[in-house]
């Protein structure tokens, strides 16, 4: 009987080794494995799947208007409020600009004639792996307008047309989950006492963006549009 007994400890002792080293090594096969970081150049290639398209912030003006909160008319009532932009951007094959191009035409209050930003927009990877947006400027900001109903027509572009702002205002992409945030590197982007900020959020389907002007010298605002706060414009095409 003392016999048996002694077999059956020694018989239960191995069992729950067995099953310790089998549960030790089974959670180390289903453990998972660790995503490798994607390469700027595969983020580049991302931004430039997600942001072509057509985009509005209807549905945020619908909301703020609710809340009663001012819209900024072309009228100037509600000065300082929300503004409503309609954005069009449009990838372009224009190599003779860069390899990753955008145009984009974005206008207020339903109002295609009342342009709000008109820019060629080239993407790059800097010597640091570092993904930044390059903004230009057209030296005729007549011919071009409207060119979001016909693209045909910006392939022909050259770029005499355009004029780049200086580096210092280029916006600097990092990635933060599933979206990309650009903005231009602090206090940068200055001219005279007046300093630029624009930035930018993207994902799949809805691009954000704020900016300001600033006096350099005491940091005071001197033009925004809804407290800085996000224009958040839907894709709708």
């Amino acid at each position: 009987m003392v016999k048996i007994l002694n077999m059956t400890i020694k018989y239960n002792r191995f069992h729950l080794l067995f099953l310790t080293v089998v549960l030790i090594f089974g959670c180390k096969e289903i453990k998972k494995e660790e995503k490798a970081p994607i390469t700027p150049e595969a983020q580049l290639n991302e931004i430039m799947s997600f942001w072509p398209g057509r985009y509005n912030n209807d549905q945020q003006i619908i909301e703020a208007q609710k809340a009663g909160e001012d819209i900024w008319l072309l009228d100037d009532t509600g000065k300082n409020g929300w503004l409503q932009i309609e954005s069009h951007y449009i990838k372009l094959n224009n190599p003779t600009i860069g390899e990753n191009v955008l145009y984009v035409e974005e206008y207020r209050d339903h109002e295609p004639d009342s342009i709000y930003r008109q820019r060629i927009y080239t993407l790059n990877i800097d010597s640091t792996k570092t993904i930044r947006v390059k903004m230009w400027t057209f030296k005729d900001k007549k011919k071009y307008v409207g060119a979001w109903k016909n693209p045909k027509v910006l392939l022909n572009i050259t770029a005499k047309e355009i004029r780049a702002y200086p580096d210092k205002c280029d916006l600097i992409v990092t990635k933060q989950g599933d979206t990309y945030t650009m903005k231009m590197n602090g206090m940068d982007c200055a001219f005279g006492d007046k300093v630029f900020n624009y930035q930018v959020k993207l994902i799949k389907d809805m691009f954000s963006y704020r900016d300001k002007i600033t006096e350099l010298s005491t940091g005071n605002i001197i033009s925004t549009a809804a407290k800085y706060a996000y224009h958040n414009l839907d894709k709708i095409e």
